[in-house]
């Protein structure tokens, strides 16, 4: 689901929401942004979808609402032009929104890693599972250098 809903972008949604603001509201960053926005709500919605066992029932809708939010936030940022309040409020909430997506990523990692489930490379979910590891790693170093 991640794979197949992948931005295309080459840098994050800040960067681009920065060089809109720096660059007279370049309308192809304010594009890439909307791009990662769509990204950000096809996986939430994609994930959603699946159906997933009861022990991980309340991690995976954190992970669907937490990529839901983060969407709906960096939609905002693509408004700049059109409405840059909207643009403001949600830069505010940008943080709390993207640590709450961090912390899903590690909830989904903790729960596998807890039934000591371990997918062999090609099969359904190993991809998922080898991605949600990653990220969940980097946010537990990132949380440890707060």
């Amino acid at each position: 689901v991640l794979k197949r809903n992948k931005a295309s972008a080459a840098a994050s949604e800040l960067l681009y929401l920065q060089y809109a603001v720096a660059h007279d509201n370049d309308a192809a960053a304010l594009a890439r942004i909307a791009s990662i926005s769509k990204a950000y709500r096809d996986s939430a919605a994609g994930l959603a979808a699946l159906p997933v066992p009861q022990e991980l029932a309340a991690a995976d809708l954190a992970l669907v609402n937490a990529m839901m939010r983060v969407s709906e936030i960096t939609a905002d940022f693509a408004r700049l032009n059109a409405d840059s309040l909207a643009t403001m409020l949600a830069l505010q909430q940008y943080v709390p929104a993207a640590q709450s997506l961090g912390k899903a990523f590690i909830a989904v990692d903790n729960v596998y890693a807890a039934a000591g489930i371990t997918l062999s490379p090609g099969t359904p979910g190993a991809s998922f599972l080898k991605a949600t590891a990653a990220i969940a790693a980097q946010q537990k170093a990132t949380i440890k250098t707060l």
